[in-house]
């Protein structure tokens, strides 16, 4: 396995804002990503569309992308990226707590490619490089199922420079450049990563990187676990929040929003014991009602829609329960908003798997450009969508486009529309047209022929001839 070196310098003087972005995720051996494999944030050199509004200058040769789109066939392998950023992030966060939860004798949730018979016995591989505190970190790991087999940390201020290097249980510390990590070589269990070892001892530098570990969001597009919870919780709690939702959703003619509290259990028992004559299940459920008012109530989201009389002159307000009455687009659009909101006010990573279902093309369409031009703390978003209303020069530059495909060999591969020669993929170029006529790849191959029709018909057929 190989470790990326970044090939672009990097200024110290940054842009009045403080950056804390990402700029190169890598990995290998995980799920269907079978090789060396790199998402890149680093806006191309060469390509001059969209320079106020799709990039963040952190130097003279160095900007940022705010997005990336990635596209490709059911089963490509677009959630298999996003997941290898969730499997980073949480094995970062939880390494030292889950190893002393489970005796020391933890193993990794990993999943390695599993179509190749050398790839079960290699490491996977996860490597990321960012930007925190106008400082460029490139951190990454080596994992088996019960162990970190390597580990490195390095930073850049005007070269790159090494802060620890791990090679299974023997670590090297710069003694110059991290200092806290001295002493502790010896107290990482081998299944547990030293930089996580480090920053619950409340070490500064891995504290902090852990930390920037934090600002990653993620958001499952097909359904509403997790963050709905978040907005909802926001909602109650923060004004301002709850003033730009409803400014946000004024177009699905929502006049305003409250919530309210509801049981846990939504069953009717009255009406249960009323079908009932069986006298124990009676008392069942008369013991159930008694667990039930010891419960803790949860929230309910509440939107009222305006009322009009004959006239269409505006009388009243209906409140409708919002997971029962509202649709499924109103629904996941308004929980977005939640980690959509925190991504901008506080300067996140944004990873939404199927962005665009549920929503209308329209919809979507303007959310990616609310990003783009209402971003002000320097917030990332990365989304896997099937939607091709998207792909088009205005929404997104050609490096900000991505394509995920497998291979005859059951692989997933990762190649960004910047990757093809400017003779084959101009600026000019209709990029929705040319990806549903195949031009890109990473589009189903669905052939109909009439092998299908005979499987569907021809027994049928032959027992009327």
């Amino acid at each position: 396995m190989q470790i990326s070196v970044y090939d672009v310098s990097f200024q110290t003087h940054l842009n009045r804002h403080s950056l804390d972005m990402l700029i190169e995720f890598n990995i290998e051996n995980f799920l269907s990503f079978k090789d060396f494999t790199t998402l890149s944030m680093v806006a191309a050199k060469s390509f001059k569309e969209h320079p106020d509004t799709h990039m963040i200058e952190t130097g003279s040769n160095f900007r940022l992308l705010k997005s990336a789109v990635v596209y490709g066939n059911n089963a490509s392998g677009k959630s298999n990226l996003l997941e290898a950023m969730g499997f980073m992030k949480q094995t970062v966060l939880n390494s030292f707590r889950d190893a002393l939860m489970e005796n020391e004798e933890r193993k990794f949730p990993l999943e390695k490619f599993a179509l190749n018979t050398k790839t079960e016995n290699d490491t996977s591989f996860f490597e990321i490089s960012f930007i925190q505190n106008e400082t460029k970190y490139r951190y990454g790991f080596e994992i088996d199922y019960d162990k970190i087999v390597a580990e490195w940390l390095f930073h850049t201020t005007s070269k790159e420079v090494y802060l620890f290097r791990r090679d299974e249980q023997s670590i090297k510390v710069n003694k110059s450049a991290f200092k806290e990590g001295l002493g502790k070589e010896e107290d990482v269990k081998e299944n547990v990563l030293f930089l996580s070892l480090l920053a619950t001892l409340g070490k500064e530098t891995s504290t902090n990187i852990v930390d920037w570990f934090k600002k990653f969001n993620f958001v499952n597009g097909i359904h509403d676990r997790g963050h709905k919870r978040y907005t909802i919780d926001k909602l109650k709690s923060d004004k301002q929040f709850f003033n730009w939702v409803l400014h946000f959703i004024k177009f699905l003619e929502i006049a305003n929003l409250s919530t309210t509290e509801e049981d846990v259990d939504e069953l009717d028992l009255e009406i249960l014991r009323e079908r009932e004559r069986d006298e124990e299940i009676i008392n069942l459920l008369t013991s159930i009602q008694k667990i039930q008012s010891k419960q803790p109530k949860r929230d309910q989201l509440i939107t009222y829609h305006r009322k009009y009389d004959e006239d269409n002159v505006l009388v009243d307000t209906v409140p409708f329960n919002f997971d029962r009455q509202e649709s499924e687009g109103t629904k996941k659009l308004l929980y977005l908003l939640g980690p959509w909101y925190d991504t901008l006010q506080n300067g996140k990573v944004l990873i939404i798997d199927e962005l665009d279902s549920r929503l209308h093309s329209h919809l979507t369409l303007r959310l990616v450009d609310f990003f783009h031009k209402f971003n002000k703390s320097n917030a990332q978003l990365i989304c896997a969508v099937h939607d091709i209303s998207l792909l088009n020069k205005e929404t997104f530059r050609r490096d900000q486009i991505w394509f995920v495909e497998k291979n005859q060999f059951g692989a997933s591969e990762l190649f960004s529309l910047a990757d093809f020669k400017t003779d084959k993929v101009r600026n000019k170029s209709a990029f929705d047209k040319n990806y549903l006529e195949g031009k890109y790849g990473a589009i189903p191959y669905f052939d109909i022929d009439e092998k299908l029709n005979e499987l569907l018909y021809g027994e049928r057929e032959a027992e009327q001839v």
